[in-house]
């Protein structure tokens, strides 16, 4: 078979493929069976991030937020999630050490210490890739 066959059949089954996506969208697909193509888009279109110091509360997403033996078992066995709770914003921003020197600030740090992290806000995950840890 010749390359423009195999490229054509390639582009008509992809191209077979988005229509069909798009007329289950939009001819009444249920709700969470297939996801909205231009949910993703906002991962590709939205701003790169903020660097800047973020100050907030340290916490665990597993051990204090949901506390519990189970949780605080899986903790000591795969280490703290931790995530930033900064007053009067009411999302709780997952912590990404950057490497193993914010790694160690962070394991440092006790939970519900009041802490600054420097680092980079990424809006639209609203996670925090960490660059340093300092305790208040």
């Amino acid at each position: 078979m010749s390359r423009p066959s195999k490229w054509r059949r390639g582009a008509l089954i992809a191209f077979s493929i988005t229509i069909a996506g798009m007329a289950a969208t939009a001819f009444g697909q249920p709700q969470g069976d297939m996801a909205d193509p231009l949910t993703d888009a906002r991962f590709y279109t939205g701003s790169a991030g903020t660097q800047g110091v973020f100050p907030g509360k340290l916490v665990c997403l597993r051990c204090d937020l949901h506390p519990s033996d189970a949780a605080k078992a899986q903790c000591a066995k795969a280490g703290h999630q931790y995530a930033l709770e900064i007053a009067g914003d009411p999302t709780i921003h997952p912590l990404l050490p950057g490497d193993a020197a914010a790694l160690k600030q962070l394991n440092a740090a006790p939970h519900g210490a009041q802490v600054s992290v420097t680092g980079m806000l990424f809006p639209n995950l609203g996670t925090i890739l960490v660059s340093s840890v300092a305790t208040k």
